[in-house]
C-alpha cells in the first residue's frame, strides 16, 4: 500500500478556504430565507376579532356585569360618569375592550366588575356584538354654556373628517359616533387626550385639542348634543 502523502501548508490552506466558503454559503442561505420561516407560531394563529362569529346569547350573559355601571339598556348615567354604550359599533367596542384588557386604557372596574381580566377573545366578540345590537333612543342635554351655532363651524373644521358630518362615526377611520353621548363624558376624554393619558386618532403627536379654548370645546359639545339621530338634512 502506497504511503499517504503528507499534507503540505498549501493543502491545509485549501481545505480551510473550502470550509469558509461552505460556512458563508450556509449563513447567506439563513439570512435570505423567507421572512416567515422563523416567525412565532402564535403569529400564524392570529385572527381578526371582527372575523370571529359572535354568540350574542353568551354576550347577553356577560353584559349582566356591565349593566351594573352602564345600565340595563346600555344608557350609562346622566352626567357621564359612565357613558352610553348601546349601539356603539363593534369595531370600536372591540378596540376599547382590548385597550382596557391590556392596560392601554386604565380603569380597574372594567377589569374586575366587567370581568375583562379573565375574558378571552371570543368573550369580547360576544359582548361587543350584543352591545352593538342594543337599540336606544335618548336625547342627551348639552352644556348650558355652549353655543351650538359656533360649535357647528368648529366641528366641521376639525372633527367631521373622522367622526362624520353628523357625528355618526366612520368605520374606515375606526372612529366612534359622538352623538347621543353625554357631553361630560366627552369632555373628560378630551382632557385625557390633552394630557396624553389617552392617544387621540392613534397619533401620539396629535395636538388637536390644545388648539382650542375651553369655550370652543363647550361649543363643539353643544353642537354634538343638538344633533338628532333621525335628522338627515345638513342645513
Amino acid at each position: 500500500m502506497a504511503p499517504k502523502r503528507p499534507r503540505t501548508p498549501s493543502t491545509f490552506a485549501s481545505t480551510f478556504y473550502t470550509l469558509r466558503l461552505i460556512t458563508l454559503s450556509l449563513l447567506l442561505a439563513v439570512l435570505f430565507m423567507a421572512p416567515g420561516v422563523f416567525a412565532d407560531d402564535d403569529e400564524d394563529d392570529e385572527v381578526d376579532l371582527l372575523d370571529m362569529q359572535p354568540d350574542r346569547e353568551a354576550g347577553a350573559v356577560m353584559y349582566r356585569q356591565c349593566a351594573l355601571c352602564h345600565g340595563k339598556h346600555g344608557q350609562g348615567i346622566l352626567g357621564g360618569k359612565y357613558p352610553r354604550i348601546a349601539g356603539l359599533p363593534d369595531y370600536y367596542l372591540l378596540n376599547a375592550l382590548k385597550d382596557y384588557q391590556t392596560g392601554v386604557r386604565g380603569y380597574d372596574a372594567m377589569l374586575v366588575v366587567g370581568a375583562l381580566k379573565t375574558a378571552e377573545d371570543q368573550d369580547l366578540v360576544n359582548l361587543a356584538a350584543y352591545v352593538s345590537d342594543m337599540e336606544l333612543d335618548i336625547d342627551v342635554p348639552g352644556p348650558e354654556a355652549g353655543s351650538a351655532r359656533s360649535g357647528r363651524r368648529l366641528y366641521r373644521y376639525d372633527c367631521k373628517t373622522c367622526h362624520g358630518r353628523k357625528a355618526e362615526g366612520k368605520t374606515r377611520k375606526e372612529s366612534p359616533p359622538l352623538r347621543s353621548q353625554y357631553h361630560e363624558y366627552l369632555l373628560r376624554q378630551i382632557e385625557l387626550f390633552k394630557s396624553k393619558e389617552r392617544i387621540h386618532a392613534d397619533d401620539p403627536e396629535d395636538e388637536t385639542f390644545k388648539a382650542y379654548e375651553d369655550q370652543e370645546l363647550l361649543d363643539i359639545l353643544a353642537w354634538i348634543a343638538s344633533l338628532d339621530d333621525k335628522e338627515e338634512d345638513d342645513d
